[in-house]
């Protein structure tokens, strides 16, 4: 199969849709592709891909020297994986086998006919063949898009470099690269905040601010970095009230004591970025949603994780302080939404069979809806669902508008949609069919009298049958809102470039919110601990700093 788009983003009326490691630009006006930008690592897999795709074709033992990469002086050495690709990318590893061909010619000198030995010979060869082809570079797969309101400048963040790209929009759909920044930790969200701060949250549950434009050039030798400021738990043995997040939190204190040791010790090279970005909180738990809210001219940061947990805490400079907590879930939350007209209103869902919509701002609980009976409606066998996006969109409808919240979930080829009311509710439920799996949605608002638009990435289940990109335009029918009309953009060119990719690699990069679901080895033992006394953690955890 090919590898789909996985991430789009509408701003104004270009289309930037990512595949892998490329950004594409297209016009939704007519859909013509306008532009390309490519991570500097696509070539160097696909060189590997194709390296070994051929020697496996011709025969020739695959050896290392096809996938040697070259090492990037400026960032972090690339993760090497083990993968499970199949011959015209990877193989499988198999790092048992040793002198196959000692066992070969053996057999060969002694003239051995049993078929059984020349089966197993036969799997040996495999094997050691199998075993230099066990590595190629990490794939690069943009995993966020985003943009500032003016579409001036385009914030990409890759995961397998933990990088935070920033380009310049030339306003013809025209990347130019002006940074590339890498992080401690890889990035779970970011947003743009409106003091052109970058807000970004990690899967260790950090939160960081960084200026959207930094120059590189300004940073020399004779200028050293501004040095990082040591990491500290936000968290203390106050604040946790089980034994595992104690557990957690004693780790990360582990942690950073082994990282000041290291840093002390080496004075080979320094640690930390050499650009300017400040930590602002952090969860005990992996952060996978981050918003920001504004009430009363003040504004927050909304973070959420996988311990089911929504914080508000203040915006920058006193991130520090937590206003509270929106309590309600069961499962992990994955994704959040605030309705651009319904500021005081958030929307949340993620493991459970339901969705959440709050006041966020008084922490308090408005309204639920089961997203799984609707799921059911048309996958009758499931059980369970993972929310893996959530959008909202402003519907012009006699001369109000109406707000309605979208939901796509993982391995479910459909957009669920709701009318929110004024009265806080999920109404009107409405399911569009899709004919692939949805991997990302963006909006295109409505525009006079034409309609807004629902810009999607799929995975098609038929890739002869349908596209990766489509753009729908809607229509609403006693307030449920469907699709009128589906236009394809100009991608063909691009379908036909791409290298073939094993599914299952497919699935390891981009169905990535179901495995936030919690094993039942772990519920059980939350469920079943006890709350520690006060005393008992201060014990475990130590004697406090002075």
């Amino acid at each position: 199969m090919k590898f789909p788009f996985n991430v789009v983003h509408v701003s104004g009326n270009v289309l930037f849709a990512a595949r892998g490691g490329k950004i594409h630009s297209f016009s939704l006006e007519d859909g013509s592709h306008l532009s390309t930008w490519k991570h500097p690592d696509v070539d160097k897999v696909d060189a590997a891909v194709k390296a070994i795709s051929d020697d496996i074709l011709t025969g020739n033992p695959v050896t290392k020297t096809h996938i040697a990469e070259e090492e990037d002086g400026n960032g972090p050495p690339a993760k090497r994986q083990r993968t499970e690709e199949p011959k015209d990318e990877t193989a499988p590893t198999k790092p048992e086998v040793q002198e196959d061909t000692q066992i070969s010619e053996e057999m060969k000198s002694e003239g051995k006919k049993k078929s059984g030995k020349k089966s197993k010979n036969r799997q040996n060869q495999q094997r050691a063949k199998d075993h230099n082809i066990s590595r190629v570079p990490d794939r690069p797969v943009i995993t966020h898009l985003t943009s500032t309101p003016d579409s001036s400048h385009i914030l990409a963040i890759t995961g397998h470099d933990k990088a935070i790209w920033v380009f310049e929009n030339d306003g013809k759909a025209s990347l130019n690269q002006i940074s590339k920044r890498t992080l401690p930790k890889r990035p779970s969200d970011v947003v743009i905040g409106p003091d052109s701060q970058i807000v970004v949250a990690d899967k260790f549950g950090d939160v960081y601010s960084l200026p959207l434009l930094y120059d590189p050039t300004l940073q020399t030798a004779s200028t050293p970095a501004p040095a990082k400021p040591a990491y500290k738990p936000s968290a203390n043995t106050t604040t946790v009230h089980s034994k595992r997040n104690l557990r957690a939190l004693q780790e990360q204190q582990r942690q950073m004591e082994l990282s000041t040791r290291t840093k002390n010790d080496s004075n080979s090279k320094a640690e930390g970025p050499d650009f300017e970005i400040t930590l602002l909180l952090g969860h005990v738990s992996m952060l996978t949603a981050l918003v920001i809210g504004e009430s009363e001219g003040r504004r927050y940061i909304l973070t959420a994780d996988r311990d089911e947990h929504i914080r508000v805490s203040r915006y920058i400079p006193q991130s520090y302080v937590i206003e509270g907590f929106c309590f309600g879930h069961t499962e992990f939350i994955s994704s959040m939404v605030i309705p651009a007209s319904r500021g005081d209103v958030l929307v949340s869902g993620g493991g459970d069979e339901d969705l959440f919509v709050w006041n966020w701002k008084s922490n308090k609980l408005l309204s639920k809806i089961s997203i799984l009976s609707l799921a059911q409606k048309i996958l009758p066998e499931i059980t369970k669902v993972a929310v893996s996006g959530l959008y909202s969109l402003v519907y012009p409808h006699g001369g109000s508008d109406l707000v309605y919240i979208l939901a796509i979930c993982q391995d479910i080829s459909a957009i669920f949609s709701w009318q929110l009311t004024k009265n806080h509710a999920l109404n009107h439920p409405a399911i569009i069919q899709l004919p692939g799996k949805p991997l990302s949605l963006s909006i295109k608002p409505a525009n006079g009298d034409e309609a807004p638009k629902i810009v999607a990435a799929l995975d098609p289940s038929d890739p002869t049958q349908a596209r990766s990109l489509a753009v729908y335009s809607l229509t609403m029918t006693d307030e449920k809102l469907a699709t009128s009309t589906i236009a394809s953009v100009n991608d063909h060119d691009i379908e036909n470039a791409e290298l073939d990719v094993d599914e299952k690699i497919v699935r390891s990069l981009l169905y990535n919110t179901e495995p936030l679901r919690k094993q039942a080895t772990e519920r059980e033992e939350e469920r079943g601990e006890e709350q520690v006394p006060e005393d008992q953690m201060m014990e475990e955890a130590g004697p406090a700093e002075e």
